[in-house]
């Protein structure tokens, strides 16, 4: 396989901790909507945590270019929460790849009510997955220092946690693959 060949992947759908119906697919065009309604529920603080802006809402624009990733650059799944409505995005997970590049970078987001779930784990795993798949030899992301539950869950995966050469407020997650 082609280091920047999509990697093809079935939905998963799992019961996770409080009984709901969790499903884990790749995004979609159609998912504009529910997109733009999770990152607009997230709390001031998650969303800074996110963006470093907690005030910051996302415009349908933005929302269809996220929907809508050239799958040789992006993977990006969506957890979703099965509701008397249909379903939710409770998280969003993506990973950038680069041409040329060895490495790929992840980006995960969980809705508060449902962080503590397990469902970061399941997105991060697939993630992996992905990279791997397409030979990657690393993985990074970028977390501000005070995140510190971000920061302890990427040590969990075994993240290697350093500072960041933009200065002491960001930290550098890396895993070598």
């Amino acid at each position: 396989m082609n280091r920047n060949t999509p990697v093809d992947f079935s939905p998963v759908t799992r019961k996770i901790q409080d009984d709901a119906i969790l499903t884990l697919r790749y995004i979609s065009a159609d998912d504009v909507d529910i997109l733009r309604a999770f990152v607009n529920s997230l709390s001031f603080g998650t969303r800074y945590f996110r963006s470093r802006r907690g005030d910051q809402e996302c415009n349908r624009d933005r929302m269809l270019q996220r929907c809508s990733p050239n799958p040789r650059e992006c993977v990006h799944f969506l957890a979703l929460k099965a509701n008397h409505q249909g379903e939710t995005v409770v998280a969003s997970a993506r990973i950038l790849f680069e041409e040329n590049a060895t490495t790929c970078e992840v980006a995960i987001s969980v809705a508060d009510a449902s962080q503590l779930h397990g469902i970061g784990k399941r997105l991060i795993n697939a993630l992996l997955a992905q990279a791997r798949a397409r030979h990657r030899t690393g993985m990074h992301g970028k977390i501000l220092s005070t995140n510190q539950r971000r920061i302890d869950f990427m040590r969990r995966r075994d993240f290697e946690i350093n500072d960041s050469a933009e200065g002491v407020s960001l930290k550098i997650a890396r895993l070598v693959l």
